[in-house]
C-alpha cells in the first residue's frame, strides 16, 4: 500500500511539472506573438550582446569574399562595398539596429548584407518590393510569418558559416575506426555462432572494451561541432514551418525551399542520434541508447556523415540561408517603413542629387531640407550648425536608397553611387599614425575610387586636412579638392575656411548654414541655404558660454585686425 501511494505521489509531481512546463512555454509562445505583433510599425528595441556584430557580417563576408583586413577578395562581383570607415562616419551599427526587426540570424545577417552593398543587382530588389509591401498589406500573412521565423531562431554569437567553417577542421578526419569497431562485433558474434565459440567471446570482450573507453575520447573530439548541426536542423525545420505556410505570396520562395530541404534529407535522417539528447530527464530509453552508442559509437558514425552531406550540400544551405534572410529582411523594411513619419521609394538617374524633405533618420526632430546638386559642394556655416550632418544624411540616403530602396525625404533622384566618407577619424596610436596621416590615407582612398569611370563616387569629407598648420591647410586642401572635383561623381565637403570657397566656386557650389544671436543666445535653423557663409560664431559662443569679457573683447580685437592687416598682433 506504501508503494501505491508513493508512486501515485511520483506520479502527480511529474504530472504537475508536465502541466506547469506546458502553461509556462504557452505564455511564453503568447509573449512571444504579442510582442512580434505589437512590435510593427515601433522603434525597434532589441538588445544586442557583446560580441554579436562577429555574427551578423557572416553573410557578408562569405558573399563579399571579405578579408580579414576589411578589404574584398577576388570575388569580381564583390569589387565595392561600404568600406569600414564609411561605415563607422555614419554611425551604419545605429541605422541597422533601427531597421533590424526580423526574427532569425539568417534575417539579421542579410540585412546587413544589403546595407554594406549599395549597389546593383544585390538581391531582386523588386521582389523585396514586393514583399514588403505584402507583409505591409496584410497584417495576418506577416504576423504568421515572423512567428515562423521566430521558432528557425538565432544562433548567438557565432554566424552559421562559421559553425559550418569549423567543421573544415574535420575534414581529414573519418569514421573508419567506428566501422572497424562494428566489424569488429560482427566477426565475433559468427565466430562464436560458426566457428571458435571461445574466440569469438574474446574478440567481442576486446570490442566491448576498446568501444567503451575510446568512446568519450571520440566524443570529446566532435561535441565542439555538433552545435554547428544543431542550427542547421533547426533552419531546416523551421523551412518545413515556412513552407506549411498558407501564404499564396510566398508561392516562389516555397518551391524553392522544398527543393533544399528535399535535398538535405539523408542529413536529418536519425538525426537524433546525435542531436537532442535527453538522457539527463532520466528516460529510460535514452538511457539504454546512451550505452548502446556507447558501444557502437553509432552516433559519431551519424556526425561523419553529417558532416559530408553539410559538405556537399553547403549550397542548399546557403539558398535555405538566402532566402529565410531575404523574406524576414523584407519584413524588417516593412516594419521600420511604417516607423517613419515619411519616406519616399528611390529613382535612380544620371542627372545629379535631388530630393525634397529629406531628413537623417537617426534624429528624433529633424528639420528637413531641399537639396539639388550637379556637381561637388563646398558647406561652410558656424559651428553646430549642422554642416555634419547635412554630409551624413545625404550619404546614408544614398546608402538606403541603394540597399533597401528606403530614403528619409519626400522624393529622392540620383544616380547609384559608391559611397566613400571623411568625417570621423581617430589618431591610430597603434600604428603610430598622427591624425593628419590617418587623413590623407583617408582622402587617398577617395581620390583612387573616384579614377573608376564606370560608376560615380559620393565622396563626403568634414573639414579637409584639419590636422595640420593653416597655411598648408589651405593650400593643400585647394589642390585635393579641386583634384577631387575631376573624379567620376559627387564631392561633398564641410569647412570653416572660407578661403576655400573662393578659390573652388568653379568647380564647387557654396550652401551654407545660418545662427541667429538673440539677448546672448544663439540658435539654429538648421535650413540649407545658398552661398557661402557670411557669419562666424567661435567667439560669440565664447561669451555665451561665460567666458571673461575681457578675454572675448581681446580676441575680436585680434580677429578684426587680421581680417584688415592679414596679420596676428597680441
Amino acid at each position: 500500500m506504501d508503494t501505491l501511494v508513493l508512486i501515485c505521489m511520483l506520479l502527480a509531481i511529474a504530472l504537475i511539472i508536465i502541466i506547469y512546463g506546458s502553461l509556462r512555454n504557452r505564455k511564453l509562445r503568447k509573449y512571444e506573438i504579442e510582442r512580434i505583433k505589437n512590435g510593427y510599425g515601433k522603434p525597434c528595441d532589441r538588445k544586442y550582446d557583446d560580441g554579436v556584430y562577429e555574427h551578423i557580417q557572416g553573410y557578408f563576408r562569405v558573399h563579399c569574399n571579405v578579408t580579414d583586413n576589411g578589404t574584398a577578395g577576388l570575388n569580381k562581383d564583390s569589387i565595392y562595398f561600404v568600406d569600414d570607415i564609411t561605415w563607422n562616419d555614419l554611425d551604419l551599427d545605429e541605422i541597422y539596429r533601427s531597421i533590424n526587426h526580423t526574427e532569425s540570424s539568417a534575417g539579421d545577417e542579410y540585412l546587413y548584407y544589403l546595407l554594406r552593398n549599395p549597389r546593383p543587382g544585390v538581391c531582386d530588389t523588386q521582389r523585396l518590393e514586393e514583399l514588403a509591401t505584402h507583409y505591409h498589406d496584410d497584417g495576418q500573412s506577416r504576423l504568421d510569418m515572423a512567428v515562423r521565423l521566430h521558432d528557425v531562431g538565432r544562433t548567438g554569437k557565432y554566424s552559421i558559416y562559421d559553425y559550418i567553417n569549423n567543421l573544415d577542421v574535420l575534414k581529414d578526419r573519418s569514421a573508419v575506426k567506428e566501422y572497424a569497431l562494428l566489424a569488429a562485433y560482427a566477426a565475433g558474434i559468427l565466430f562464436t555462432i560458426f566457428v571458435n565459440r571461445t574466440f569469438g567471446a574474446i574478440l567481442l570482450v576486446f570490442a566491448l572494451i576498446y568501444g567503451g573507453i575510446s568512446y568519450f575520447a571520440r566524443k570529446s573530439e566532435i561535441e565542439p561541432y555538433v552545435v554547428s548541426f544543431s542550427y542547421i536542423l533547426r533552419l531546416i525545420r523551421g523551412m518545413d514551418l515556412v513552407i506549411g505556410s498558407k501564404d499564396a505570396f510566398i508561392q516562389r520562395e516555397r518551391e524553392e525551399i522544398k527543393q533544399a530541404v528535399r535535398n538535405m534529407a539523408d542529413f536529418t535522417r536519425m538525426s537524433g542520434l546525435v542531436l537532442n539528447r535527453t538522457s539527463d530527464s532520466g528516460n529510460p530509453i535514452e538511457l539504454v541508447m546512451d550505452y548502446i552508442r556507447m558501444f557502437t559509437h553509432i552516433d559519431i558514425i551519424k556526425f561523419f556523415h553529417m558532416r559530408d552531406e553539410v559538405d556537399r550540400h553547403r549550397e542548399d544551405i546557403d539558398r535555405l540561408l538566402t532566402i529565410t534572410g531575404f523574406i524576414d529582411a523584407s519584413m524588417a523594411i516593412s516594419s521600420y517603413r511604417a516607423s517613419l513619419k515619411t519616406f519616399c521609394r528611390p529613382s535612380f538617374s544620371s542627372e545629379g542629387i535631388v530630393s525634397e524633405g529629406i531628413y537623417h533618420p537617426l534624429l528624433t526632430d529633424p528639420v528637413a531640407n531641399d537639396i539639388e546638386l550637379h556637381r561637388g559642394m563646398l558647406l561652410t556655416g558656424s559651428n553646430a550648425s549642422g554642416k555634419s550632418t547635412m554630409l551624413r544624411t545625404i550619404a546614408v540616403a544614398a546608402i538606403m536608397a541603394q540597399s533597401i530602396s528606403t530614403v528619409c525625404a519626400e522624393n529622392y533622384s540620383a544616380p547609384y553611387f559608391r559611397v566613400y566618407t571623411s568625417l570621423a577619424l581617430n589618431d591610430s596610436i597603434l600604428k603610430g599614425e598622427s591624425y593628419y596621416m590617418t587623413e590623407i590615407r583617408s582622402l587617398k582612398r577617395i581620390i583612387d575610387a573616384g579614377k573608376d569611370r564606370e560608376t560615380p563616387i559620393l565622396g563626403c569629407v568634414d573639414e579637409v586636412l584639419r590636422g595640420t598648420n593653416t597655411v598648408e591647410r589651405i593650400s593643400a586642401s585647394a589642390v585635393i579638392m579641386r583634384q577631387l572635383s575631376n573624379v567620376n561623381g559627387i564631392i561633398l565637403a564641410a569647412t570653416h575656411d572660407l578661403e576655400l570657397t573662393g578659390l573652388l566656386e568653379d568647380c564647387y557650389d557654396n550652401r551654407h548654414f545660418e545662427e541667429t544671436v538673440v539677448d546672448g543666445d544663439i540658435s539654429f535653423a538648421y535650413k540649407l541655404m545658398p552661398g557661402r557663409a557670411t557669419t562666424r560664431n567661435a567667439i560669440k559662443l565664447l561669451d555665451i558660454m561665460g567666458y571673461d569679457k575681457e578675454l572675448v573683447s581681446e580676441a575680436d580685437r585680434m580677429a578684426a585686425k587680421y581680417l584688415e592687416s592679414g596679420e596676428y598682433t597680441l
